[in-house]
């Protein structure tokens, strides 16, 4: 009987579109960089030379490397951590069967398909200094006195930027996490009330151990996709003041088309790619593994 898994020659002909593509658009723009970065290119100089570890040790003395490294984790875990309590919260309200949970449901999504330079500039005019929502609100309470220049002053720049991420995380985070509550025997959640647990007890000590690895795995996700935006701080901030709200992405962008710098910013890239590796093996050796 004739069967497509005994012809390798069809088997290998069938893959090799989808090889091409990886090979032309991943591989290759990959393996350009990483070797960029042991080399001094540059649009400003016709020949490029090899320069081995030069730039490596460059960014290793560069002190703001370093601060836009500490930012990029910073602003990235903080959003994270707050966009996961949201969304468990969020999910284990809409899990309870409320009235009009579908409705929510919808309406809270709907801030996950609009387009991130969108959202950067609607948060810009919530914080604007003179007429921002939150200004406004703060001096109608009397919470203020003066305007305060939230995306201008380091710590409050910070702290937009993470508000800003952690709204655009909810969405995603909230459905996945109200499809794991969903997926909770209802036979287990039967048995701890029979033992007299109440209903944050079951919450916490029966719920959420029981998704815990669902929760991590959307969480490393979500954190992955965050640390390859540079649209929010670029549009609020630019990474100001003082790089304060530089990240990784954006400094890299700026090496190569402020700078003109391709060798240095092909650097950041390596070693950005390092990192997203070690994290990819994290999530498999502690998530995957045990799902």
């Amino acid at each position: 009987m004739y069967s497509i898994k005994n012809n390798k020659v069809l088997l290998l002909a069938l893959c090799l579109p989808a090889t091409l593509i990886v090979a032309v658009f991943i591989i290759y723009p990959i393996a350009n960089g990483v070797y960029m970065s042991f080399t001094d290119a540059s649009p400003l100089r016709p020949n490029s030379k090899f320069v081995g570890l030069e730039n490596y040790r460059y960014l290793f003395k560069d002190d703001v490397y370093w601060q836009v490294l500490g930012n990029t984790l910073l602003i990235i875990g903080l959003a994270t951590i707050l966009a996961m309590v949201i969304s468990i919260g969020l999910a284990l309200l809409l899990n309870n069967a409320i009235r009009f949970s579908g409705l929510y449901r919808s309406l809270i999504f709907q801030t996950w398909v609009v387009p991130w330079i969108v959202i950067a500039i609607l948060w810009g005019w919530i914080f604007n200094t003179d007429y921002g929502l939150v200004n406004g609100t703060l001096a109608q309470y009397g919470l203020i006195e003066k305007q305060i220049d939230w995306l201008f002053t380091g710590r409050y720049a910070q702290w937009a930027i993470i508000l800003c991420f952690a709204w655009r995380s909810i969405p995603f985070l909230m459905v996945i996490m109200l499809a794991a509550l969903q997926g909770v025997s209802s036979e287990v959640l039967d048995a701890a009330e029979v033992d007299g647990a109440r209903y944050w007890q079951k919450t916490f000590k029966v719920t959420l151990p029981l998704i815990q690895n669902i929760s991590l795995a959307a969480a490393l996700m979500q954190g992955v996709r965050m640390f390859q935006e540079m649209t929010l701080p670029f549009v609020l901030t630019e990474g100001g003041p003082m790089n304060s709200t530089m990240v990784l992405s954006m400094y890299s962008y700026n090496l190569a088309f402020d700078s003109w710098d391709f060798a240095l910013a092909a650097t950041v890239g390596s070693l950005w790619l390092v990192m997203l590796v070690l994290f990819g093996a994290f999530y498999l050796k502690t998530v995957v593994r045990e799902m």
